[in-house]
């Protein structure tokens, strides 16, 4: 904690260290200009260089006022700019109701039952064709909830104090390890590839790769068909490396592999693998809410009631349009309309 504190005292002395030495040099005009110059510097390095961890870290700041709760606390700042006895009602008004609306458990519930419908619909309409066929990999995608680093849009989170594995993502290995003796049964012996980028942690000389292999090893899967990726750090780049495994290259024969990511995320991640030639067998996990029937649900009164849950959901589906956004602009998608 000292030497945390002891960080941001520096960082903070450094600001206004710099930020004197500007002013005094260069006019309050020129400064602006200078900005503007390293925001569109910063946006061409997010284009040429994703994955770079600074990148990453100001995404996260810069992003941060088109999220609700930051839209909130700007709309709010701005409104008691000219102090608390001067608030200014239309600010305040629209921070209420954007934090108000984006709590509710209905909203959440909205937002993500067009995507997570859609979704089991059109896995549903492939059971059939699955089944006559086996696939060359089954690859295992991360959570994307409460990133170790902002970079990392979807990757596993390693906080249980047994292994590291969190309990979601354990859940997604015992169904990939599940998908694995199904395919066996079928006379097909795919990999199991998980990405869960780098960084591999270590707890009490367990390493993650060690951990997750010997789930997947006391689930049924062999040792010799397991393939951690520590490079992945989200769809994309955990497309390159299953492409690289797999030795497909630019194939002109699609290679089927079965893609098991959280269901908010898994169009954006099928899409993905599907741009680089793979025929995607969508698994989606991890669902906020079922399926609807007869396609009406009637808010209950606990569904009118703000809360944080129903904030996080609201706030990780616009984050997961943001990104699409971006996979959108970089040509990653291979059927933006479609998502």
């Amino acid at each position: 904690m000292f030497e945390l504190i002891t960080q941001i005292i520096i960082l903070a002395a450094i600001y206004f260290l710099v930020r004197f030495v500007l002013l005094s040099f260069i006019e309050r005009r020129y400064l602006t200009w200078l900005g503007g110059v390293v925001l569109v510097l910063l946006l061409v390095l997010a284009f040429l260089e994703p994955t770079n961890r600074t990148v990453g870290l100001l995404w996260g700041i810069l992003s941060f006022p088109l999220r609700p709760l930051g839209l909130v606390l700007v709309l709010l700042a701005y409104a008691m700019r000219k102090g608390t006895k001067a608030v200014m009602g239309p600010q305040v008004m629209a921070a209420l109701l954007i934090l108000l609306i984006s709590s509710l458990p209905v909203t959440a519930y909205l937002l993500t039952a067009q995507s997570e419908q859609r979704t089991v619909s059109e896995v549903a309409a492939q059971q059939d064709a699955v089944a006559t066929r086996g696939v060359s990999a089954i690859v295992v995608l991360g959570d994307g909830s409460a990133p170790t680093d902002p970079t990392y849009r979807i990757r596993a989170q390693l906080n249980t104090s047994e292994d590291g594995i969190s309990v979601s993502q354990r859940s997604r290995l015992l169904y990939a390890a599940q998908l694995y003796n199904t395919q066996v049964n079928r006379g097909n012996d795919p990999l199991v590839i998980v990405s869960v980028g780098p960084r591999p942690l270590e707890q009490d000389g367990v390493s993650e790769t060690t951990a997750i292999t010997d789930v997947l090893i006391g689930n049924g899967v062999p040792r010799d068909r397991i393939r951690v990726d520590l490079e992945g750090v989200d769809p994309r780049t955990s497309a390159v490396v299953t492409q690289r495994l797999l030795a497909s290259g630019e194939a002109a024969v699609r290679v089927p592999v079965i893609l098991i990511a959280p269901a908010l995320n898994i169009r954006r991640a099928t899409s993905t693998f599907a741009k680089l030639n793979f025929e995607v067998v969508p698994r989606p996990t991890d669902f906020y809410v079922f399926q609807l029937q007869s396609g009406v649900r009637l808010a209950a009164a606990s569904d009118l009631i703000p809360s944080a849950e129903a904030l996080v959901i609201t706030t990780r589906v616009i984050d997961e349009y943001l990104s699409t956004v971006y996979y959108f602009l970089r040509g990653w998608l291979v059927d933006p309309l479609g998502l």
